[in-house]
């Protein structure tokens, strides 16, 4: 009986493990004003802190009483949507830093900051909607609808709010092959796409005019890892898949996908500047300052906290390349343009 139970306490511990590897618990999001001159962060303890970005302190609290996950700043800086944990987006007003409305089922926002819209999901079971919403009054600008069991998995608008890409859930497809080792010659990421191209899954990415919602293109890919968290961002006509597993990709517009890894572990936080430009990765101490355009990669390790580990949870960048990242640990850590460490504050 004891060596039964010491195995079930095994079991239970590997399945914690493997649910905390996957999923940082408490934390903050971050967001930078468009002037550079504020920082909103949020989190688990469903507290918004305003901090000033000269002296690095934070300057208000307010209490909001649900958890966030994200959060964005609008075209002019009067406005931020914050999501929480249920999908609902909140509205906050940047003068008095108070809710003054919120929008449910419009959850994995993903900002077109200069013209002022985001793309929200609603999974609802008879049909996901992708929603576009004004993110000055969260008023809802168009949609676009999918079919009963077609499940959206992630989404990004473009910077110019023009397009958007969608990459949907992975299904089983017969006409790829299921099973079988990779060759002893394959090494690192010519191992994973020979897995990926073997495991009977393919993915659609999709790409929407948001005009009005109609279908630019669609392609079948084989690139369908199961994992979760993604960022989707716009490389010129190139589309990058990034997610927690870090083993990320980019599609072009025929279809043809190159793998490829950032600098840090797991993909804990991420976030990029509102031009798509940079894009900004971390996981467990450590983080990777990409330009997008060339995928030129930086890895940057802020100092380190005495105690239980802290994760990257969300990145932030402003106009001159500057970005703020946010930890489990509750602190803002500053990079400077380039991808090196500049400083770190605790959020209290």
């Amino acid at each position: 009986m004891k060596r039964i139970l010491v195995l079930l306490c095994l079991a239970l511990t590997l399945c914690l493990s493997s649910v905390v590897c996957a999923t940082p618990l408490g934390g903050l999001a971050v967001a930078v004003s468009p002037n550079g001159n504020v920082i909103a962060s949020a989190g688990d303890n469903r507290v918004l802190y305003v901090l000033d970005v000269a002296k690095m302190e934070v300057t208000n609290r307010v209490w909001l009483g649900s958890c966030i996950v994200d959060l964005q700043f609008n075209k002019d800086g009067s406005t931020v949507v914050a999501e929480d944990t249920d999908g609902t987006l909140h509205l906050i007003d940047a003068k008095t830093w108070k809710p003054v409305k919120q929008e449910p089922k419009a959850g994995q926002i993903s900002p077109a900051r200069n013209v002022d819209l985001v793309a929200g999901l609603n999974p609802d079971y008879n049909g996901h909607t992708i929603r576009f919403l004004s993110m000055t009054d969260l008023a809802t600008k168009g949609k676009v609808s999918f079919a009963k069991g077609e499940k959206v998995l992630a989404l990004g608008l473009d910077p110019e709010g023009a397009r958007l890409a969608v990459l949907m859930e992975a299904v089983s497809d017969d006409a790829e092959p299921k099973g079988g080792n990779p060759p002893k010659d394959l090494k690192g990421l010519a191992v994973e796409e020979f897995r990926l191209k073997n495991d009977g899954k393919t993915s659609r990415l999709l790409v929407f005019k948001v005009a009005d919602g109609s279908k630019i293109s669609e392609q079948k890919i084989f690139y369908s890892p199961s994992t979760s968290a993604w960022k989707v961002l716009f490389q010129g006509d190139n589309i990058l898949l990034v997610n927690y597993s870090n083993l990320n990709a980019q599609v072009n517009p025929k279809g043809e996908v190159t793998l490829f890894q950032l600098e840090n572990s797991y993909n804990y936080g991420m976030g990029s500047s509102v031009d798509q430009k940079i894009l900004m990765t971390g996981g467990l101490a450590d983080g990777t300052y990409t330009k997008v355009a060339d995928l030129n990669k930086v890895r940057f390790q802020p100092d380190r906290l005495p105690g239980w580990p802290e994760y990257f949870r969300g990145f932030a960048v402003t106009a001159d390349g500057t970005a703020y990242g946010s930890t489990s640990g509750y602190r803002i850590i500053k990079i400077k343009p380039g991808g090196s460490f500049e400083k770190s504050v605790p959020v209290f």
